[in-house]
């Protein structure tokens, strides 16, 4: 049976996310203390015990308002049993008994997408061109996209803060590629922190070049066909 957690199961999410992620525990506090209330987070619990959940956190495109999957997670010891699946499967029919018009996540890792399509998600993100003018990347207000996803302001704030435990920066999206043309980083043309192995000749990725017409860094869960065609930006996940 699927439950909806409080803030009294803080303490058995907080465990079961950090096994899954091993997530630094200030980051996880900051999301329960600015973050969860605002959420909605179904769980499976076996013997009274949580044992599968994720975090289910508004967000839009434009007229368009969803719910975007987040920490998706189950204990290594009851993984292989289809909780996930029927997490999934209450979200997207939660979505669609309240008025939500999608489903959204991103996968944990490339491996993730075959197993989220046979949940019913489909390849989801901007169609575009990559061009570089010397090393210059083209930052985020250069491309062409119809929309971006939005959520809200906590979210933002929980994730600057993340960025900060870390170590990172904030700063605007600039966009730099590794040799097999995929994204490694989100940068304003600070290459000083690109590893060397990222690097061709010493220099990020010189002249202009065509990085392809597709790039899907997200999945889509929806019955409307209008909202899997938009051009939307998803932002960058980095490794």
């Amino acid at each position: 049976m699927i439950d909806f957690a409080s803030i009294k199961d803080k303490k058995e999410l907080h465990s079961l996310w950090q096994m899954t992620f091993l997530e630094d525990s200030q980051v996880i506090e900051n999301f329960f203390e600015n973050v969860f209330s605002s959420v909605v987070t179904p769980t499976i619990k076996v013997n009274g015990e949580i044992v599968s959940s994720l975090f289910l956190l508004d967000c839009n495109i434009g007229r368009y308002k969803g719910k975007c999957v987040y920490c998706a997670m189950t204990k290594y010891s009851e993984r292989g049993k289809g909780y996930m699946k029927k997490l999934l499967d209450f979200s997207y029919n939660y979505c669609l008994d309240n008025g939500f018009d999608f489903l959204f996540l991103v996968p944990a890792e490339e491996s993730l997408f075959e197993y989220y399509k046979k949940c019913g998600f489909e390849n989801f993100g901007i169609h575009r061109k990559h061009l570089f003018n010397g090393d210059i990347p083209i930052t985020k207000e250069k491309l062409k996209f119809d929309y971006t996803i939005e959520f809200e302001k906590s979210v933002y704030e929980y994730w600057e803060n993340s960025c900060l435990i870390y170590g990172g920066e904030i700063c605007d999206f600039g966009l730099c590629f590794d040799d097999d043309n995929k994204i490694i980083r989100n940068a304003d043309c600070n290459y000083a922190d690109i590893p060397e192995k990222h690097k061709k000749d010493g220099n990020i990725i010189q002249g202009n070049i065509d990085f392809g017409e597709e790039y899907s860094p997200a999945m889509i869960k929806t019955e409307n066909n209008d909202i899997k065609d938009l051009c939307c930006y998803i932002g960058i996940t980095l490794e």
